[in-house]
Formats: C-alpha cells, sequence, structure tokens
C-alpha cells in the first residue's frame, strides 16, 4: 500500500460523509434494549414527532486529520467540511410509520495534503467544482435516500440514489428505547462490518453503539454513544480498515419537540504495523450536527 493511495481513501470518504450525513450502516431488523425501568426514580419516554409541513434541517461540519508514515516518509491530509442538510416528510402509512426524503440542500468544502495544493468547493458560489469535489456537486440539491422509519427509529425501508458507504456513523437515525426508561438506562443497535482480508476474504466484524441515556435537564436528554467491537481483530491490516468505524460522543434529544438537537462523534485512533513495522496512521476527526430551527411561519406559529 502506498502513502498516496491511503490518503486518497480518506479524502474520498471525508467528501462522502457529508452526503451519506449521518448514517450509514448495516441496518439489522431491530434496536435491542438492555433491561426494564425498575428504579423509583423518574422515568422518560423518548419519540420522534414528525411534521409534515416542518422539514428538519441541520448543519454538519466534519473535520479530519490522517497523519500516515511508511519507511519514514510521513503524509498529512486535513480536510473541511461544512453542509446543510433537510428532511422532508413525504407521507405516512397506516401504522404511522413516516417516509422521508433526504436531501443536501449546499456544501462547502476544503482538503489539503501533504506536497498539493489546497482544494476547495462552496455550492452557494462555486459554478464548477475541481475533480476531487465533482460527486459531491452533483448531489446537492439531488435525493439521496428515501427512508421510512417509525417514532423510535427503527428503520422499515430505505432506498438509496446515491451510493453511501458505511462510516460508523450509525443508522439513518438515533435509534431510541421502546417504553419510559430512567437515566442510566442503555439500549444498544447490533451492526455487522466487512473487511478484507490481504488474500481476498471478507471477514465480518460484529460490533454494536451501545447507548446510554445520561441525564435529562429541561426536557433535553442528553445521550452517549460508543461502539464496541465484538468480534477480536489483531491484524493491524483489519484495524486499518475498521478505525473509521470506532465513533463515541454524545447526543442531545429535544423529548418535547421529539428530535435530535445536537450531536457530537468523535475518533480518535492509531494503528500501528500495518505496511511494515515502522508503518503508522492516526486518525483524528470530530463531527458536529446542530439542528437548524425552522423560519417558516407555519413553525413560528406552532
Amino acid at each position: 500500500m502506498r502513502v498516496g493511495l491511503l490518503v486518497r481513501h480518506n479524502l474520498e470518504n471525508t467528501t462522502w460523509i457529508v452526503l451519506a450525513c449521518c448514517w450509514s450502516a448495516l441496518l439489522l431488523p431491530n434496536t435491542v434494549c438492555a433491561g426494564e425501568a425498575t428504579s423509583a426514580g423518574d422515568l422518560y419516554e423518548l419519540k420522534y414527532q414528525f411534521h409534515p409541513d416542518q422539514p428538519l434541517r441541520s448543519r454538519v461540519v466534519h473535520l479530519v486529520t490522517t497523519e500516515t508514515r511508511i519507511r519514514g516518509v510521513t503524509q498529512e491530509s486535513k480536510s473541511r467540511s461544512n453542509s446543510v442538510r433537510v428532511w422532508r416528510v413525504l407521507g405516512t402509512d397506516p401504522d404511522g410509520r413516516v417516509q422521508f426524503e433526504h436531501v443536501v440542500e449546499s456544501v462547502d468544502m476544503w482538503q489539503k495534503v501533504t506536497g498539493r495544493p489546497e482544494v476547495s468547493y462552496n455550492s452557494l458560489t462555486d459554478k464548477h467544482p475541481p475533480p476531487e469535489y465533482e460527486l459531491a456537486a452533483e448531489s446537492v440539491g439531488a435525493t439521496i435516500s428515501i427512508v421510512t422509519v417509525d417514532q423510535f427509529g427503527e428503520v422499515y425501508a430505505r432506498k438509496d440514489f446515491k451510493p453511501i458507504p458505511n462510516f460508523g456513523l450509525g443508522q439513518i437515525t438515533t435509534p431510541l428505547p421502546r417504553g419510559k426508561v430512567p437515566v442510566g438506562h442503555q439500549w444498544e443497535f447490533p451492526t455487522e462490518i466487512a473487511l478484507y482480508l490481504p488474500d481476498g476474504r471478507v471477514k465480518r466484524v460484529k460490533t454494536r453503539q451501545l447507548y446510554t441515556l445520561e441525564s435529562v435537564k429541561t426536557g433535553v436528554a442528553t445521550i452517549s454513544v460508543k461502539t464496541q467491537v465484538l468480534t477480536p481483530v489483531n491484524d493491524p491490516r483489519i484495524q486499518i480498515q475498521l478505525m473509521q468505524q470506532l465513533a463515541n460522543g454524545i447526543i442531545k434529544f429535544d423529548i418535547d419537540e421529539g428530535r435530535i438537537l445536537f450531536r457530537q462523534i468523535d475518533w480518535d485512533e492509531t494503528v500501528i504495523g500495518f505496511h511494515g513495522p515502522d508503518s503508522c496512521v492516526k486518525y483524528l476527526a470530530r463531527y458536529v450536527e446542530e439542528y437548524l430551527p425552522d423560519e417558516s411561519p407555519v413553525a413560528q406559529a406552532r
């Protein structure tokens, strides 16, 4: 593996993470709740609320720094992306499930690799994107996915109109526990990741995202999430494929309005020996998503 190939792979991932926006993974049928509420303390019910006349719009900022060293040669890549995405309700089915359309409204992207000139693209101001961002530019304003979910975030149907890779950010929506739960309650979402062995075989690694209701203050629930690897992985050549899947962070959920207000996910991973004993790659990233209040007259009236 050459340094340039690894860096290019990371930059392509960074471009697509804005469009996938958060949240593609191999979806399994059900959210698994860990335990029932048994304490005498306050109980809370976390459910999404969807309004056909009120699109859910958010701003997403994603920062990535990757440093790769092979045979004494070090290369660093940095990227920054700022995007606005919107989920529009298309309709509901007889069981109360909601169908969403996912659209990226705008992107502002930048990247820098050691020994190369900086590259940037802003869909609001630039008429022609550089080659590195042509795919991102084509997706702005287009439907990325149509997804059907229930009020607990379980996905029942999904159709992607653009290729969406798996970046370890979880499923399309954050899964919520069913029923009323106390602070400290945990639930999980199992996933399975396909990784490639040097001989071409595929190794399937089981992981889970463990969610914990950390606190509830003034109607806002703080939820922590941590990715846990359940299948032992000791080969650095496999670990380097897995490192971008190990996301940990915090989610703020408005219980009264039934929506996510804020999400911050962090990555801080290092793999040594993936291409010789002196090889090393460090991956440092942060993903921040903030809800943008709807300023339409209907939303203001509500």
